[in-house]
């Protein structure tokens, strides 16, 4: 009986933390960085002032705990979208544009807040940076198996996956300020059109050179 107790105790503090770090996912989209107070998430949340201090006692404690949130969602995003490439697709296509699909949901607008605060913030750029330093790896290793569908022996599949990587985040940062996001879809079939000659039949040598 106690150990069932203890679950459903454990249950409801999980139920409790996720509606928390969802209500500040929820501020961050909304309205920034600087708007998501304390206040406006328990207000968001709809719970006292102390059940939100008894979770996540600063504000640093509760942006340590979303940047830890976001990061999670963003790496199901990531395993979702990989389960469901269908059979026989072309993967060097899929591989740019699955990674331009995950810099243009919502949980990268979030994560873009944060990178915002953390600039400034040295105790939420510690907690924040090896989270993304992670899921970037996770991203790069998963782009980089697709490549190497096409490429199995080309060892400039690293750099390509790399550049595909900085060039989609880039893309999904200008949208932010243009909205254009059908220029974004331009670039984006240029981007695989480049990657082929890329990969082409150029030496290797001369993509990896930094002369």
């Amino acid at each position: 009986m106690t150990g069932r107790v203890r679950e459903t105790q454990a249950l409801r503090r999980e139920r409790m933390r996720t509606r928390l770090l969802d209500a500040a996912v929820e501020s961050l989209l909304e309205v920034g960085y600087a708007g998501t107070t304390t206040l406006e998430v328990q207000h968001r949340a709809g719970v006292p002032r102390g059940t939100l201090q008894h979770h996540y006692p600063t504000k640093a404690d509760l942006l340590a705990g979303v940047a830890e949130h976001i990061a999670a969602r963003r790496a199901d995003q990531l395993a979702a979208e990989f389960a469901a490439i269908p059979q026989g697709a072309d993967r060097l296509a899929t591989a740019v544009g699955l990674t331009a699909r995950i810099f243009e949901d919502s949980t990268f607008l979030a994560a873009l807040e944060i990178w915002v605060g953390a600039r400034t913030d040295e105790e939420l750029r510690a907690a924040f940076l090896p989270l993304e330093q992670r899921l970037f790896e996770r991203m790069h290793t998963s782009i980089r198996d697709l490549f190497r569908a096409e490429f199995p022996d080309d060892p400039r599949v690293p750099t390509i996956t790399e550049f595909t990587l900085e060039i989609m985040t880039g893309m999904a940062m200008r949208a932010l300020l243009t909205g254009d996001t059908g220029h974004n879809r331009i670039l984006q079939r240029r981007w695989e059109n480049a990657v082929r000659l890329l990969l082409g039949p150029e030496s290797p040598e001369a993509l990896l050179s930094t002369t």
